[in-house]
């Protein structure tokens, strides 16, 4: 079974969604917000398949890290992330994102379902859903 991390604030729905199509959740943390495993912490024996959460929660509090640190066991598993960020501020936050070295997606609060669900299982013969960055 596939693991979806999500950061605090991931629609309920969204989680719901992800049980009943057969996909379990974890919760992971910022270093701050204590919801769940810290992000930077992710291993390979997680077995986490995607990250999801609004880009705010990616942003470390502690002056010491930056956000590719945050973002490092992403890049070394190639894990790829959701961000969710409202589609009108998307262009705004490639710019953040850009060169992170990480598979990152945008998915406008009202899709975050759809966009998640394209990338676990893209429909046969298709490109996945979402904005790919």
């Amino acid at each position: 079974m596939k693991i979806v991390g999500y950061m605090e604030g991931t629609n309920s729905e969204v989680l719901t969604n992800l049980l009943l199509d057969g996909y379990e959740t974890l919760p992971l943390s910022n270093g701050w917000d204590n919801h769940g495993k810290y992000i930077a912490h992710i291993n390979r024996n997680d077995g986490i398949a995607l990250v999801v959460g609004y880009l705010h929660k990616f942003i470390p509090v502690a002056r010491e890290y930056s956000f590719a640190d945050l973002l490092s066991s992403l890049k070394i598993y190639k894990i790829p992330v959701v961000f969710i960020v409202p589609a009108a501020k998307q262009p705004k936050a490639k710019k953040l994102v850009a060169a992170k070295g990480i598979r990152y997606y945008f998915a406008d609060p009202g899709q975050v379902t759809k966009v998640v669900m394209g990338i676990l299982k893209p429909p046969k013969g298709k490109a996945r859903s979402g904005s790919k960055k």
